[in-house]
């Protein structure tokens, strides 16, 4: 992965889940819902309207591969994206998928019933949650061969 300095707040060389030729999925410090994750542009620009066409042919084999493998991990029913690029001035999207259950996931309870607050007002697990969350869905289990 190359030293993509502009989005180290969101640590891609600890938290990548998969890296594409112009995306970086990385899983989200703060997990509002289990599996959120953050979807990084490599290239530096602040308007969504500057993604070229390789970057948005990409973008749907990049969203098409994530909810695959929340469904298969966590067993998601649904996926919000949420582009919050004012703290943030570079294109990249928040990728929150929904279950309509609580998931038990490492001895934890993960109920998804944060539908009409800030997702931005969840907690972070500490370190090692996060990064067992991170291998986990970082293993490569889809049959289909990333669906893509």
């Amino acid at each position: 992965m190359k030293k993509l300095d502009f989005m180290k707040k969101f640590r891609p060389e600890d938290l990548c889940i998969k890296e594409f030729d112009n995306w970086i999925v990385c899983i989200r410090r703060k997990q509002t819902t289990l599996g959120d994750a953050v979807i990084l542009l490599k290239r530096e620009t602040p308007d969504i309207g500057d993604i070229n066409k390789e970057e948005a042919a990409e973008f749907s084999r990049v969203i098409k591969w994530y909810e695959n493998l929340c469904k298969e991990k966590f067993g998601a029913e649904k996926f919000n994206y949420i582009a919050m690029m004012m703290h943030d001035p570079f294109v990249h999207y928040h990728a929150f998928p929904r279950y309509n259950n609580t998931v038990n996931y490492l001895e934890i309870k993960w109920e998804d019933n944060n539908v009409l607050e800030n997702f931005s007002s969840s907690q972070a697990p500490d370190e090692e949650i996060l990064f067992r969350i991170k291998d986990y869905m970082k293993e490569e289990q889809l049959q289909k061969k990333d669906i893509i």
